[in-house]
């Protein structure tokens, strides 16, 4: 037998190797595939979805699905296994197969794929710091520990700074309480306990030169090492620069030099620790005590107890447990948490709540469908995690200067050594040293490094504080790129609450019997069209049959058998499709209808047109200002729907859509995509359904309304939480200001770096007599670092 899963979390190859080696344990012919994200096995016998989740979980944090094919052509995905949902993940999680290694480091960029490390002494790729396993991404240790080291290191510095600043001659009023020899052994004990404290940054260093990875703690460490040796041997040895007026001693430089690099680390890592709040504190505002009803009585249970299938009872004040239905009950709930929407929602039976969202005023029941990790939130927060560590083309173009910066800076560092050192007649061996570890620590690229990554993860927390998901870093950059606009309609740029507004008969039947038979064709359906139907003849009273005798045509409607008659209810192609004639006196009634903004499906039995259903579909409030906007920005807007040319061509002159493209197909849509992007623009889809999927996939970047299907969420590289069209605007806005965000901070990164190499090596000694001292040097370099920090928390205040 062949059996079909859905595959969550697998995206790359290396995913896809890791997903076949685990099923292929249950069978021989197991095919994997990255697009769609599936995985088909063909056994003898049908195999526990239990047992292929076990297994997957030694691999990584996949979930595994079985695809079912219905009747109606339509596919239905099975729960996730129970034991799945309830692991807690984290964005960096490691390799499942490594937990019983707790204790240990990995890097959350998996440059070594799973390999781990004993200490945290920093990726020796990347420079990252590494991530304890089985510790908790989301507390404050990191941060409290740097804190911690920061202000060990700077109650050091501060005495060791202080007898080298007022101890350059030898009748400063420091000699006169600390002999001059024990002043400068001092010297050498605090700067020693300064490397110490920050040894971790020593072994980085170290590790950096051993593998070839060169970052900025390769600079950082050469240059303090080097002033720290010569240092030293100045200090065993003073006889050898007797005639200096002042020996050539940089221990108070080394000290200050560590002090401000952990002070930038502690920076960066709250930079980092503010953007995950943005998101994660999501994850805390879940209860940890739900009340489920077992047997009608009311059990109070930690949260993490749950079962699919559970009934809870949520009381008014309360937050929502976990995903779930509404079973009995109706009262309004403040989804702003997720959707950034102030006002609570009216929820009844059967209508869907989310975890974390607050019940504002009446009791009811629900029935738990998703949990732990499956959760709308949990979900959230390992979206925009996943995104705030992938890589923008920018941020990859940054990485690569920085590769090829370091051993430009050692030649430059060696260059300044050997001209001041031994060709200048003006100056010496010590004044080319003391320059050339100037160099090494004025153009540690420290600010490089963190200039888009900081930004980046900025852009993504406030993002989310708007219901916008980024979901790849890369589409972030590319958004505000942006010069063509392409969107659905239904559900997009209108409400996706269409309304039946009335039935005109043709022929014999009454308008009460057209209501009878199209309810009954939707019956089994709950797509937002079939319910409105079905919702007209529940208003009118009207008692009609569930017909599971029914077919859906992807973008023509539905068609199936009632009393043994074929009934067709949908758009001309349908009707072409059937042969079925529509006569001119109809289509121009259908014309006339269709030229206010409305949608006509045309009701026929057998051969004979027997009605006309007139649909309305208000369009959302924001669209119009939304469309100005982009307008503004040069960018134009094509509409592709699947609706009626008349219909669509009203509500495109009604909002100002440049273009249109009416009763398009899903392979149509992609046709649009693929022939808009051979002119060379760069395109943004925006759209809800299963039949925009392919075209969010294909499109630059594809925008999917929360509210829409699953599948058009799963490729689409953003997603709008509150469905509004007025987000596309803000996603826009975002985007071009966390690249000009990026841009200032490079600015800063090179223009710090070009000055002060400049200065450092001597340049412009001959003319201005400017140098830089290590210690100098140190400060400028912290001073970038913190300037790129700032700027990037910047926009932390940004108002979209």
């Amino acid at each position: 037998m062949k059996t079909r899963y859905k595959i969550n979390e697998m995206t790359c190859s290396g995913c896809q190797a890791k997903v076949t080696d685990a099923l292929q344990t249950f069978a021989d012919k197991v095919t994997v595939s990255l697009h769609p994200t599936e995985a088909v096995i063909e056994s003898d016998k049908k195999i526990p979805l239990e047992e292929l989740q076990h297994a997957l979980s030694q691999k990584g944090s996949y979930t595994i699905q079985e695809i079912t094919e219905n009747a109606d052509g339509t596919e239905t995905l099975s729960e996730i296994a129970h034991h799945a949902a309830h692991a807690h993940h984290n964005h960096n999680e490691p390799p499942k197969q490594l937990e019983h290694l707790a204790g240990k480091y990995y890097c959350p960029m998996l440059c070594e794929g799973d390999k781990v490390y004993d200490s945290n002494v920093g990726c020796p790729v990347c420079g990252m710091d590494l991530v304890r396993i089985g510790g908790n991404s989301s507390d404050n240790k990191e941060v409290h520990h740097l804190k911690k080291l920061f202000y060990q290191s700077l109650v050091v510095t501060i005495p060791v700074f202080i007898i080298a600043m007022f101890g350059m001659s030898h009748d400063s009023f420091i000699y006169k309480i600390i002999p001059y020899n024990i002043a400068l052994w001092l010297q050498f004990i605090g700067a020693t306990t300064v490397l110490y404290i920050g040894r971790n940054y020593l072994k980085r260093a170290w590790i950096s030169f051993k593998t070839w990875h060169l970052n900025m703690f390769s600079l950082i460490g050469l240059g303090a090492v080097a002033a720290y040796l010569f240092s030293l041997f100045v200090l065993i040895n003073p006889h050898a620069f007797h005639a200096a007026e002042h020996l050539p001693i940089y221990f108070e430089s080394v000290a200050v030099i560590f002090t401000l690099m952990i002070l930038g680390q502690w920076l960066e890592a709250r930079a980092h620790q503010k953007t995950k709040s943005s998101v994660e504190h999501l994850l805390n505002l879940i209860p940890q005590k739900a009340t489920v009803l077992v047997n009608g009585n009311a059990t109070e249970i930690d949260v993490e107890h749950i079962q699919v299938n559970d009934e809870i009872l949520v009381k008014p004040g309360e937050k929502i447990p976990v995903d779930g239905i509404v079973t009995s009950g109706q009262t309004s709930i403040n989804e702003a948490l997720l959707t950034g929407e102030p006002l609570p929602v009216l929820k009844k039976t059967n209508d869907e709540v989310l975890a974390g969202s607050i019940n504002t005023n009446q009791s009811f029941q629900m029935k738990a469908t998703r949990i732990g990790v499956t959760t709308t939130i949990a979900q959230i927060v390992e979206m925009v995690n996943k995104a705030s560590l992938s890589r923008t083309p920018i941020q990859r173009l940054a990485d690569k200067i920085s590769g090829y910066f370091v051993p430009i800076v050692v030649a430059i560092a060696l260059i300044t050594f050997v001209y001041w050192g031994f060709l200048s007649t003006e100056t010496s061996l010590l004044f080319g040293l003391q320059n050339a570890i100037a160099v090494l620590i004025i153009a540690c690229p420290c600010a490089l490094g963190l200039a888009t990554p900081v930004s980046i993860s900025m852009g993504i927390g406030k993002g989310a504080e708007y219901g916008i998901l980024i979901k790849k870093a890369e589409s972030l950059e590319a958004l505000q790129k942006t010069n063509v606009v392409i969107t659905d309609k239904t559900g997009t740029l209108t409400e996706g609450k269409p309304s039946l507004e009335e039935i005109i008969p043709l022929k014999d039947l009454s308008e009460e019997a057209l209501i009878k038979i199209t309810a009954q064709m939707n019956s089994g359906s709950e797509h937002p069209i079939a319910k409105a139907f079905t919702d007209k003849a529940k208003t009118m009273n009207i008692v009609f049959q569930s017909n599971k005798m029914v077919a859906n045509i992807p973008g023509k409607g539905i068609q199936g058998m009632i009393n043994g008659k074929k009934v067709f209810l949908g758009n001309e192609a349908l009707l072409k499709q059937n042969n079925i004639g529509v006569s001119q006196t109809i289509l121009h009634q259908v014309e006339e209808i269709q030229s206010s903004g409305k949608t006509v499906s045309y009701v026929a039995i057998d051969k004979d047109i027997v009605g006309l259903a007139v649909i309305h579909d208000a369009l959302k409030p924001d669209v119009k200002a939304t469309i100005d906007f982009l307008h503004s920005k040069n960018i134009e807007i094509i509409m592709l729907t699947g609706d009626h040319a008349h219909t669509a061509h009203a509500i495109a002159k009604q909002i100002g859509i440049d273009k249109v493209f009416a009763q398009q197909l899903p392979e149509g849509k992609l046709s649009m995509i693929e022939s808009v992007q051979k002119e060379g623009k760069t395109i943004t889809m925006v759209g809800d359904g299963i039949n925009d999927a392919p075209a969010l996939a294909k499109a630059d970047i594809g925008i999917a309304m929360g509210s829409g299907s699953d599948l058009a969420q799963d490729f689409a590289k953003i997603t709008l939480l509150n469905s509004s069209f007025s987000n596309v605007k803000k996603a826009i806005v975002l985007s071009t200001s966390v690249m000009k965000n990026i841009k200032q901070n490079l600015f800063f990164a090179f223009i710090y770096n070009i000055i002060g190499i400049a200065v450092a090596a001597g340049i412009f000694y001959y003319a201005t007599g400017m140098l830089l001292s290590p210690m100098i040097a140190a400060f400028a370099m912290c001073l970038s670092s913190v300037s790129v920090i700032t700027n990037a928390l910047r926009i932390k205040q940004l108002k979209l």
